[in-house]
This record gives C-alpha cells, sequence and structure tokens, in this order.
C-alpha cells in the first residue's frame, strides 16, 4: 500500500555496493527499515546527504504489513535542517541522540505519536539553537526516559542527600557504598536538570568532567532498564567535543 509519513532517519546501513537499508522512527508505522536502491550511485534520486541521522523527511512509501523491508517511491527533507549536520558539537550531540534512539526503540510497527513528536520538536530545536549546547545531552536523556517509562522517581528527601538508585530508578538516602547509586554530584545535578526547563538548563553551569560523569551514569541507567542498550560508543566521543 502506497502511503505517506514524516519520518526521521536513525540509522544508514550499506547493503551492497550502490543500496542502504534506512532505520526510520515514523508517526504512523514506529521504527521501519527502508531498502533503498542505487543511492551510492552519482545519478542516484536520493542522495547519501538527505539520509544523515535525525534528518526529518516526508515519504511517499511502498509499506506492506509481513515485509522487513520496505520501499521508498520518494522523500523530502521537510524541514531543512540548517545547522545540526554542519556545526562540529551539534553533529557529536546528533550522532550520540541517534545512536541513543537506535538503542532505545527495537520493536518495528509499533507507532507512538507522542514519542514522534518530542523526537522532531527536540531535533528542531538541537538545530535551531544558537547559544549554549553543552547540557543538551542531558536534557535530551532525562526528558527521552519519560516516554520510555522509566523516568526517574523524586522522592520526599532531604535534596542535598539524597542519591539517585539507577536500579530502582528512584532518589534515596545517599550511601557511598550502596553499588547501585551514582556519586552525590551527579545525583544532585540530575535532580537540578529535572526541576528546570529548557531555558534554565542551557545557563547551568556544570563543569565538564561532572557533565561527562552524569551522562556516563544516564548511560547506565538506559543500560539497566532497556535490553540490547549496552556498547554505547558515542557518548565517548561526545564527551571529548564538550570538553
Amino acid at each position: 500500500m502506497l502511503t505517506k509519513c514524516r519520518a526521521i532517519v536513525i540509522k544508514c546501513i550499506d547493503y551492497s555496493e550502490t543500496s542502504v537499508i534506512l532505520k526510520c522512527f515514523t508517526n504512523i508505522y514506529g521504527m521501519q527499515s527502508y531498502l533503498i536502491n542505487g543511492v551510492r550511485k552519482n545519478k542516484g534520486a536520493i542522495r547519501p546527504s538527505q539520509l544523515q541521522p535525525l534528518t526529518i523527511l516526508e515519504l511517499e512509501a511502498y509499506h506492506q504489513q509481513n515485509k522487513n523491508l520496505q520501499r521508498i517511491k520518494e522523500l523530502k527533507c521537510t524541514p531543512q535542517l540548517n545547522s545540526l549536520h554542519f556545526n562540529m558539537h551539534k553533529s557529536a550531540i546528533g550522532m550520540f541522540m541517534a545512536e541513543v534512539i537506535y538503542r532505545s526503540i527495537k520493536e518495528e510497527n509499533q507507532p507512538d505519536v507522542n514519542l514522534f513528536e518530542y523526537l522532531n520538536s527536540t531535533i528542531q530545536i538541537l538545530d535551531m539553537e544558537q547559544e549554549r549546547t553543552a547540557n543538551y545531552p542531558l536534557y535530551f536523556l532525562i526528558n527521552l526516559s519519560r516516554f520510555l517509562g522509566f523516568y526517574p522517581k523524586l522522592n520526599n528527601y532531604g535534596t542535598t542527600t539524597m542519591g539517585f538508585n539507577f536500579r530502582d530508578g528512584e532518589f534515596e538516602p545517599y550511601d557511598d557504598k550502596n553499588p547501585f547509586q551514582i556519586d552525590l554530584v551527579s545525583s544532585q545535578l540530575l535532580i537540578e536538570l529535572m526541576n528546570c526547563n529548557y531555558d534554565e538548563q542551557k545557563i547551568m553551569q556544570i563543569h565538564g568532567l561532572h557533565r561527562k560523569q552524569l551522562i556516563q551514569a544516564l548511560v547506565m541507567y538506559y543500560n539497566q532498564h532497556l535490553s540490547g542498550f549496552s556498547n554505547m560508543r558515542s557518548h565517548e566521543i561526545l564527551a571529548e567535543v564538550l570538553e
């Protein structure tokens, strides 16, 4: 059936000498895999530059329920992203976000309109941002966890003495001997980020080392709550770029 949908490029995988498999998260069909022939030919109708991670597309594609690979008839990049793929810092953040999404959403044909709209707006905000983006990966991870069903629980203890238990997904009295608690500084930063809006997180002063430690802690948290999330690599590159 030929249908139109909106899609976010998550990953592009080489399939043959001239073809690729495109992993996209769509607003109608959830995660989908598309086989695109001739992409790496000089005169291909679809260009590799249109298939970069986090590119937002309008697709006209043939979708068949019992097929693992779908076919694209036509695609258009809309809205156009102006800086995400050209700014070094934003590009590193974008690669990190794409890997997180790829490892978080495994099931195909499971639409989630709210999650799609969150990702769609998050990508466009990052693309348009002209100021500070260093804290954006943290803000993204924290808010994405809400859509994935394991947003941290903030219990009613004194905020300056709470440690975050990544196994249970909640804050509790800090105990440096508890192997499932992240360090106190990271725990306090997590509380602050959970309690601030987008504009407030931009101006939060976070030391590069502490930002790196909190990103690592949140990746560990995701790994604890999502099967198949292990072996993340992009956050290590991201930490070096954001230093």
